[in-house]
């Protein structure tokens, strides 16, 4: 099995939730460089996009979250956030820079407001070397679970804006939530 990512085919009904993001409560703006963007950027040019998170409604919340099997919440109940990341025309490459999550360890990420973007991820070596190791495309009302404690990145497409509805685990290591979904 992969240890980066999975896509999961599980029945998740999120179709009132992808709302105008600026009626949500705003979680956190990400704007730092981290040593994993830093690297690659020894590597190829690229211009560093920030990436919005916002919290979804209480009722949103309630109605998704209940979905999941129970096995998991017994685990840990998780949060549910709303990702927006918006990539100037004007830029031939840009993307979400390599990153690990600072707040959360695992995402299930479900997907709007795709163009082809390619979901990257990297091991970081000694030497403050960078290489990546594997990536999918995501597609319009796809669900792929991650482990965002590893370094990945998202190369975005120009003048295009991409949104994800991501429920976030904050303690739960991707090998149980997978194990627990699987």
């Amino acid at each position: 099995m992969n240890s980066y990512f999975t896509k999961l085919d599980i029945p998740l009904d999120v179709e009132a939730v992808f709302t105008d993001p600026t009626a949500l409560l705003c979680n956190g703006e990400y704007l730092k460089q981290q040593k994993y963007g830093l690297a690659l950027l020894r590597k190829k040019a690229f211009t560093s996009v920030p990436n919005r998170s916002y919290v979804a409604s209480a009722e949103d919340t309630q109605r998704i979250i209940s979905q999941l099997p129970t096995r998991l919440l017994d685990i840990e109940i998780p949060k549910l956030w709303v990702l927006d990341m918006h990539a100037p025309a004007e830029e031939k490459e840009v993307m979400l820079a390599p990153h690990v999550d600072g707040v959360r360890v695992t995402a299930i990420n479900i997907y709007r407001n795709t163009h082809g973007e390619r979901t990257c991820f990297y091991r970081y070596a000694a030497g403050g070397k960078i290489e990546e190791v594997d990536s999918f495309v995501a597609k319009d009302g796809d669900i792929w679970l991650m482990d965002v404690s590893k370094p990945h990145a998202v190369e975005l497409k120009p003048g295009k804006n991409r949104r994800v509805l991501t429920i976030s685990f904050i303690s739960t290591p991707y090998e149980v939530v997978r194990d627990a979904l699987t």
